[in-house]
């Protein structure tokens, strides 16, 4: 795994991290398949330190009073679990100091743990999904309401005077709320992280990265010299699109196959650890003899896996090297707990078991996050199709009007000495006031493209990249809008 967790000195005061459910179940697996090899107990709480949980640090506290304080290993776990924030690492160190007192095995007891925290997992997992569920039909309505108080006050203006300071700040008003719907989505989604740092990941994803840094660099500086050339609206949302699309794509494609792979990959670990130890060879040899047709989203990883293990190359660096390339950080994690499991002695078949349990309960319950996801997806993307769609819709009504108004008025003075005696407020907009009209419409399109675009992102998981593509479907939808709408409105009030 990463590398070890440093333990505290005499004087320290350690400030212990809360441990999340998926944490809590991923270093007791950790533990469980360490301690498969039958090592001793200390190299078992050793080996537990250095793992890249929050959890670690509780066992790098257990070594310390155990090395350096002299406790033993029952009563350090006690007095550890004592201080833990975390409930369930409260509850887990307690009851591994009876198991410990007792004189239980400690691999059956992790082994056990490892299936009850799985189950709490699930739990808290599912919890979190159905408050997501809720949460994101909360959000539609919010992005709903701010959508109208934008167009009341759009029509407002035909009535009244414009008041540019009342009307900026319930627009603030109404940004803050979509915010605060996005920041709620995030909060109540399940915190995870999916995938690999890109430079170190799959091909699609260091090609996601290089997209990153070419094609939105340019976007930008093509849309604002387009901006300063005087192009309309609809073509600078349009051409912001085109420039995002192919690294939205590239994202959609590449979480995709990371899921998939995330799928395949318990099978995986049941099927090379039981061919290891059922064959009596190694698990380089056992990589030669499964078939690879039952993984063909992970084949090509896994015959440049075997390749660079058959060249000879520094085993712990190929199976390493073959979790990141996966782009998947649960592929990432797992195989060095497979792997480093094996090393030290464990049962291939054993430890494979153990670790696909973990995985396959990982993967699964992700997979019920990315239905809901996609379904927030696509009632987000069209919510905000029909909405940028309105806007433009009344934007362009109260122009027209205002245009058609301002050419059948009377020119004369005495016409127009007439025209005000009779207080009529109606349509009294001037071209100031239009273009503060037609900028607050446009700046309320983008914000809630983005807005909606990152409660996508915070509801599905995945790369962060992958905002680009819905930001992209919103913005060419939304350029579409300004360059047909108003055409569309001006042939509705000939007719």
């Amino acid at each position: 795994m990463s590398s070890s967790k440093s333990s505290p000195k005499h004087g320290d005061k350690v400030s212990f991290k809360v441990v999340s459910p998926f944490d809590m179940f991923y270093q007791i697996t950790y533990m469980s398949a360490m301690a498969a090899a039958g090592i001793s107990r200390s190299k078992t709480f050793l080996i537990a330190a250095q793992s890249s949980s929050t959890a670690a640090e509780y066992f790098a506290a257990i070594n310390t009073l155990v090395e350096e304080f002299r406790f033993d290993y029952p009563e350090a776990c006690r007095r550890i679990g004592g201080k833990a924030k975390s409930d369930n690492m409260r509850s887990f160190l307690l009851r591994l100091s009876d198991a410990l007192r007792s004189g239980e095995p400690l691999a059956d007891f992790l082994a056990r743990e490892a299936e009850v925290q799985g189950v709490d997992y699930e739990n808290k997992y599912e919890r979190n999904l159905e408050a997501l569920k809720q949460w994101s039909n909360a959000f539609s309505s919010i992005v709903i309401s701010v959508a109208l108080i934008v167009i009341i006050q759009v029509i407002s203006s035909m009535l009244y005077s414009v008041n540019k300071a009342s009307m900026t700040g319930m627009i603030g008003a109404g940004l803050l709320m979509s915010g605060f719907g996005a920041w709620i989505i995030w909060r109540s989604a399940p915190q995870e992280v999916m995938t690999v740092s890109l430079a170190e990941g799959s091909a699609e994803q260091v090609l996601m990265l290089r997209l990153f840094r070419t094609t939105v660099p340019i976007g930008m500086a093509v849309c604002s010299m387009l901006f300063l050339l005087g192009i309309p609206t609809g073509w600078i949302f349009m051409a912001f699109a085109l420039f995002m699309l192919p690294l939205g794509i590239t994202s959609l494609k590449s979480d995709k196959k990371v899921g998939k792979k995330d799928e395949e990959f318990s099978t995986f670990l049941r099927s090379t650890g039981g061919m290891a130890t059922s064959s009596g060879t190694t698990l380089k040899q056992a990589l030669t003899k499964i078939d690879l047709t039952s993984f063909p989203t992970l084949q090509a990883d896994i015959d440049r896996l075997s390749t660079r293990l058959q060249a000879l190359v520094e085993p712990d660096m190929c199976w390493h090297k073959f979790g990141l390339e996966t782009g998947s950080k649960l592929i990432s994690e797992v195989i060095d707990i497979f792997y480093s499991a094996i090393k030290i002695g464990g049962d291939p078949e054993r430890v494979g078991y153990l670790c696909s349990l973990f995985t396959a309960k990982t993967s699964q319950l992700r997979a019920k996050r990315k239905l809901i996801g996609g379904t927030f997806a696509g009632l987000t993307t069209v919510m905000q199709t029909v909405v940028a769609g309105i806007m433009v819709f009344v934007l362009s009504i109260v122009t027209s009007f205002a245009h058609l108004v301002e050419t059948l008025m009377p020119t004369s003075e005495a016409a127009v000495d007439g025209q005000s005696s009779m207080n009529m407020s109606l349509i009294n907009l001037t071209a100031s006031d239009i273009q503060f009209l037609s900028m607050l419409t446009i700046m309320m399109i983008v914000s809630l493209a983005v807005v909606g675009a990152a409660a996508i992102i915070f509801s599905d998981g995945g790369t962060k990249l992958k905002v680009s593509f819905y930001l992209a479907i919103s913005m060419f939808v939304s350029g579409l809008s300004f360059l047909f709408v108003p055409g569309m409105v001006q042939g509705i009030l000939k007719a």
